[in-house]
């Protein structure tokens, strides 16, 4: 009797302290026999095309990255382009100049990537150790100059940005540069060979179509020909390049960054070599020196007359600072959604930041909400949702 009761307590412990062991949730992947142990106190196992999620999406470092990393770019966007139609719009006695901005806004890139860079260099050194560092292995990097051609498009780019925002109206200009999106995607096949779903071609034509559907709602476009008939040719010219230059640049430097090696572009891909990895930030330095030169080049060629008879920096006011910090940190979201995402969930963001211009129009410049832009809104987030579960399948 004393050796079973003796047994039955040791059975009863070896059961409490299997109760108070934390759970190990498993995933079962290709439906096979492997089992993956989770991390330790892992949230409650749920169920997603017909297999277990280990955890949820927001615990990964790497997706609260990517998901802040698209917000931000989304806010950013809608905010250049309210205030860079308002300064180049208003009625003022001298107005600034747009290569001027340009030139600047892509110094303040070149000093805000390098100081980014130091900060991924190792630490136990001083940062002005660590940024002289990043600078080396930037500049010494025999491979940056595959960045001279996107960084000669981001710099014909922004510049085409301020003459079509001159020459069009803010419907007219968002609604013809969301056409980037196509042409995203279609280099996004051609250089980095990419395989797109149907259901995924379906989103980006859907998004397309719900951005003109909510552009076109909010003006009659009768009357914006009339009004600026002389300057709708310059300006959807302006806006189209513009188009083209993006899609190419971005899908090029997507390529470099992350090194992928499909297909090659020349001698783009560079050859195995003991040099520890560039990091995207300083990447972004490399371009940032590259279209600072051609952008000041550029500035001095069109404006240097203009520059020397009234000095620099005239017309600059608060809010042209405003646009020059906005373009500049939007050149470091778009890399940094190029490293944690891609170009088509880029362009995604920045047409989700045409809805978020229309709202703040609506709530503080009287801008009338109509039905025509509430099936376009609608179109938008459609089309989000059916690019979202095309990915995810």
């Amino acid at each position: 009797m004393r050796r079973i009761l003796t047994l039955a307590a040791l059975a009863s412990a070896k059961t409490h302290l299997r109760l108070r062991r934390p759970r190990r949730h498993i995933s079962v992947r290709g439906g096979g026999a492997a089992l993956q142990p989770c991390r330790e106190f892992c949230a409650p196992p749920t169920v997603s095309g017909g297999a277990l999620a280990d955890c949820r999406w927001w615990q990964s470092p790497r997706e609260r990255a990517r998901a802040l990393s698209l917000a931000i770019l989304l806010v950013q966007n809608s905010a250049l382009t309210l205030t860079m139609r308002y300064s180049r719009t208003r009625v003022i006695e001298h107005r600034y100049h747009a290569s001027e901005a340009v030139c600047l806004s892509e110094l303040t890139k070149l000093f805000i990537s390098l100081g980014l860079a130091a900060r991924a260099e190792p630490e136990g050194e001083s940062f002005w150790q660590r940024l002289k560092g990043a600078a080396e292995g930037a500049y010494a990097d025999p491979t940056s100059y595959v960045l001279i051609v996107p960084a000669t498009l981001y710099a014909v780019q922004n510049n085409l940005q301020y003459v079509a925002a001159s020459n069009l109206e803010p419907a007219v200009f968002q609604l013809l540069y969301q056409m980037k999106l196509l042409t995203t995607a279609f280099f996004s096949v051609a250089l980095l060979n990419r395989k797109l779903a149907p259901m995924q071609w379906g989103g980006v034509a859907l998004l397309a179509l719900g951005l003109a559907v909510v552009a076109t709602s909010a003006r009659d476009p009768t009357r914006l020909v009339e009004k600026h008939a002389v300057n709708i040719a310059v300006g959807s010219s302006a806006v189209l390049a513009a188009c083209c230059t993006s899609g190419f640049s971005s899908v090029y430097f997507e390529r470099v960054v992350k090194g992928a090696r499909e297909k090659k572009i020349g001698e783009i891909a560079p050859k195995k070599t003991t040099q520890k990895p560039i990091s995207v930030w300083a990447r972004n330095a490399q371009m940032a020196t590259f279209s600072t030169f051609i952008a000041l080049f550029g500035c001095l060629c069109k404006d240097g007359r203009v520059i020397r008879e009234r000095g620099a920096l005239a017309g600059f006011t608060p809010i042209v600072w405003s646009v020059v910090a906005l373009q500049a940190t939007g050149g470091l979201c778009a890399a940094a959604v190029i490293a944690y995402a891609d170009n088509l969930l880029k362009g995604f963001a920045t047409g989700g930041s045409m809805l978020l211009s229309t709202f703040i129009s609506w709530l503080w410049l009287g801008f009338e909400i109509t039905p025509g832009f509430a099936l376009g809104a609608s179109m938008v987030l459609g089309s989000m949702w059916v690019y979202a579960c095309a990915e995810t399948n």
